[in-house]
């Protein structure tokens, strides 16, 4: 085998576990959230604004991660996501205070957002053949890790002498497992942007110029409607089953999401044999049209609609990695710049729309701003239309 394919396995490698590793320790504050707010004694308004501002570390992480890649390209970023990780792992255990622990909190957010950036842009080069396939698979790593980090988390928890800090210590070991091989691995641009060498992948664009480009925005806006409708049902869908029918968000509540996300997992895991056959275009037109009438079902059926629409989930997973497949067809060997650019753009549009969706439940009603997911849908339809004819005039 050569070294080169060598270093495309490991490359592979390392990106699936980073995911992995990604969906395990976002998904620890399952456990963690709660247990903090219990020791600390914090107000629901002061959990809120830590909640809050670990969300804008992740979106701000984005945003910078863009500019260090196009800068100093894809290494830097994958690596720096480590480094943040151990920080904020390593520190939360001695935190004293709750805003020491949200400042700690904050360094493993901001390492979200460069993982973020560094492996779909790493991904960007490495799957340029059946990239909805293989994007996919990447994604199903993180619904594993998803599923199995609050589990580990509460079953830490539930040991004698062990609590929530000891969960974040004890992940450390999980990141070096990672992080040392991934320091030793070539990247296909580890030169210096500056070495008079050629250009390399990833680096023939600035984030600025990404920025500044129509299709990237076009992208982003399209990526930050499907974040939008995914988000909102992990934010938004237990509590509209508890506000407006009553029921218990630690039992009904608790098995609605996590019948969606086991949904979602799976699907990651099969869907992308059948989005290659279809394609890109039809698959996201066709998943978008079912979520919509599942939407329209678990809606009309009001509190057995909990039943109905867990099973969201298996069409809203394949949603990023088949969008951003189509991205990296798109952009060519400027994917890994124009890609981070376009995670960048959605997460911010994500987050103007969940930031919409709250003022919506509070002036309109509470049964309102879970179904406002309806008009997301109805412009994502328009959205991929247009996509679909943009994408085949550059084919």
């Amino acid at each position: 085998m050569s070294t080169s394919k060598k270093t495309h396995i490991l490359l592979v490698i390392l990106i699936n576990g980073t995911m992995f590793l990604f969906g395990f320790l976002e998904n620890i504050k399952g456990v963690s959230y709660p247990l903090i707010k219990t020791e600390f004694g914090v107000s629901y308004d002061e959990q809120g604004r830590m909640v809050s501002l670990l969300s804008f570390s992740y979106t701000f992480f984005c945003v910078a991660a863009g500019f260090i890649l196009s800068r100093f390209g894809i290494k830097k970023v994958y690596l720096l996501g480590f480094v943040f990780a151990l920080l904020g792992l390593l520190t939360v255990f001695f935190a004293p205070g709750f805003w020491t622990v949200a400042a700690c909190l904050f360094l493993i957010f901001s390492c979200f957002g460069l993982f973020e950036i560094g492996v779909n842009s790493l991904a960007s080069i490495l799957f340029t053949k059946k990239a909805a396939l293989f994007l996919n698979l990447l994604h199903f790593m993180y619904g594993i890790g998803a599923i199995l980090g609050p589990r580990a988390a509460g079953i830490l928890c539930g040991m004698e002498g062990i609590n929530w800090r000891h969960v974040y210590l004890f992940s450390v070991p999980l990141v070096l497992l990672f992080f040392i091989p991934a320091a030793a691995a070539e990247y296909p641009d580890s030169g210096a942007p500056d070495s008079g060498t050629e250009s390399a992948p990833g680096a023939r664009v600035s984030f600025t110029g990404a920025i500044r480009t129509p299709m990237v925005w076009f992208f982003g806006m399209t990526l930050g409607l499907m974040m939008s409708i995914e988000m909102a049902t992990s934010n938004w869908g237990s509590l509209y089953f508890q506000d407006v029918y009553g029921m218990d968000p630690i039992t009904a509540g608790a098995g609605f999401v996590s019948s969606f996300f086991i949904l979602f997992t799976l699907s990651r895991l099969v869907s992308g044999f059948v989005i290659e056959k279809i394609g890109y275009i039809k698959s996201l037109l066709g998943a978008v049209l079912i979520i919509g009438m599942i939407f329209i079902a678990g809606f009309v059926l009001g509190p057995f609609g909990v039943y109905v629409l867990p099973v969201l989930g298996f069409f809203i997973a394949i949603l990023w990695p088949t969008v951003m497949a189509i991205a990296i067809g798109f952009f060519g060997p400027n994917a890994p710049v124009m890609t981070s650019a376009v995670i960048a753009i959605g997460g911010l549009f994500n987050a103007l729309m969940q930031l919409s969706t709250g003022y919506i439940n509070r002036y309109i009603g509470a049964a309102w701003g879970y179904r406002s997911c309806l008009i997301f849908v109805a412009a994502l339809v328009v959205m991929l239309t247009k996509l679909g004819g943009k994408v085949k005039k550059t084919a």
